[in-house]
């Protein structure tokens, strides 16, 4: 049960806990003090006590770089790789926002800026937790979490950013170590090195669960490394069990720990959920509005209702459903993507036959009640079907940027399909008008050239 009690943890006690050590040394009123079980104690954080409290530290950085928060700062990958896809539509004013929908993103977006070290936070994070449990619990099961939460935020910053991000550490004596910068192939080899190492602890302690988790990241990695991975992966879930769901869960306990979509949404109306953006994004808005049954032929994967105007007083705000309050969950990893990457490994032999692409799709939309899908014609057609599933099955969950990716980059390792085919182009709508830039991650920003001396921009913006 660790990990969900984990998640519900502050990422920042772990250091509050120091400054409160510092304090009530020098106290006169310790008469007065009376015990906060909220408040981690300096034993908390040390030897393999502290283990656990290190774990929740880093599911609480995670959570903030991957589903945001409720401060409205720290939007989270969710959020940010939705904007910059065609999952959400902007409704306000920020223009450092606005470069983000518009995918012409400079160096110096202090958004972007912001979100690149909350994203960096989590890695070395996640870092400091596997590491401790690799030299005080190499047999603890939490160990296999923590992994495979570092592989994640590897495999995230590789989905995400161009080629070239650098690797900042922490030395024993807590300096800043500025690292050189990786490749988008070697940021995934991480990740990898990580599931590889998660999964083995996973079985060894028979536990199906934390396995589960390892297996789904290997197999996103493999598929984002190349497209010529698709039979490797497909293997390596076809053990995830249906049951099988990895959350990361957020409350309304306190504004850090709040959802970051409904923020943004629901609280703000920052942006709305898409609807064709661009003139060749999905349309994600026939998904069922409240009292709408899916027997009308809306898509229960995608709800929304309309909250009014946004921000700008000028767009109408369509907010997701999926995030209707500031505790709902953010789907990390589950059975639903193992299935989809098995349907994507049988494009290229068996798309239609028993146990193909098309069975697997029209079974996973059966167990919703909705209609099946006919045959795509021909096999590009098959590709952006057997793709526009997967966004409706993953929407806002921070899959689309990388699988927008994997659809333009050129085979064998991608698949090869015109940016204007797939990618919101042509002219903006959106608040300043103007045209969609060719952007297809974000790139490193400025602060981190400052800061870092081996990092000197992106190697290269590929997809």
């Amino acid at each position: 049960m660790l990990n969900r009690i984990a998640r519900r943890l502050g990422g920042r006690r772990a250091l509050l806990a120091a400054s409160a050590l510092l304090l009530s040394a020098c106290s006169v009123d310790k008469v007065l003090q009376v015990p906060d079980p909220d408040v981690s104690r300096p034993s908390d954080i040390t030897g393999k006590a502290g283990l656990p409290t290190l774990l929740a530290a880093a599911v609480g950085d995670f959570q903030v770089a991957f589903s945001g928060t409720g401060s409205g700062g720290d939007e989270g990958l969710v959020n940010m790789s939705g904007l910059f896809t065609d999952e959400f539509f902007f409704t306000e004013t920020f223009p450092t926002r606005v470069q983000v929908d518009r995918r012409s993103i400079d160096v110096n977006n202090s958004t972007m800026s912001n979100i690149y070290f909350e994203v960096q936070r989590a890695r070395q994070s996640t870092f400091r937790a596997e590491s401790a449990y690799a030299a005080l619990a190499p047999t603890d099961p939490s160990y296999s979490e923590a992994l495979s939460l570092e592989g994640y935020s590897w495999l995230l910053i590789a989905e995400v950013y161009c080629s070239g991000v650098g690797i900042t550490k922490m030395d024993a004596n807590a300096n800043i170590v500025s690292g050189a910068p990786l490749t988008t192939q070697q940021m995934l080899d991480s990740a990898l090195n990580r599931f590889t190492k998660a999964l083995a602890v996973a079985k060894s302690n028979n536990d199906s669960y934390l396995a589960n988790l390892a297996r789904v990241g290997t197999a996103r990695a493999l598929l984002f490394k190349s497209t010529a991975n698709l039979a490797a992966a497909a293997d390596t879930v076809k053990a995830v069990t249906p049951d099988f769901v990895y959350n990361i869960f957020s409350s309304s306990n306190t504004t850090r720990q709040n959802n970051g979509v409904f923020e943004l949404q629901w609280n703000e109306g920052r942006w709305t959920q898409a609807n064709k953006e661009g003139g060749v994004g999905l349309p994600f808005r026939s998904g069922c509005k409240p009292g709408q049954s899916v027997s009308s032929g809306c898509d229960p994967r995608t709800p929304y209702a309309d909250l009014g105007l946004g921000f700008d007083q000028a767009r109408e705000v369509y907010g997701t459903l999926k995030y209707s309050n500031r505790d709902a969950p953010t789907v990390l990893a589950d059975w639903t993507e193992a299935q989809l990457i098995i349907a994507e490994s049988q494009l290229a032999t068996n798309y239609a036959g028993a146990n193909g692409t098309l069975a697997i799709l029209n079974s996973l939309r059966a167990g919703v009640g909705m209609a099946p899908l006919a045959p795509a014609p021909d096999p590009q057609s098959q590709v952006l079907q057997l793709f526009s599933e997967r966004a409706f099955w993953l929407y806002a969950t921070a899959h689309r940027e990388g699988d927008l990716r994997r659809l333009v980059r050129a085979a064998p390792d991608g698949y090869g399909i015109a940016q204007n085919l797939v990618w919101p182009n042509g002219t903006y709508t959106g608040r300043g008008g103007g045209q969609y830039g060719t952007d297809v991650n974000f790139p490193i920003p400025l602060d981190e050239t400052n800061a870092n001396q081996n990092v000197k921009g992106c190697l290269d913006r590929n997809p």
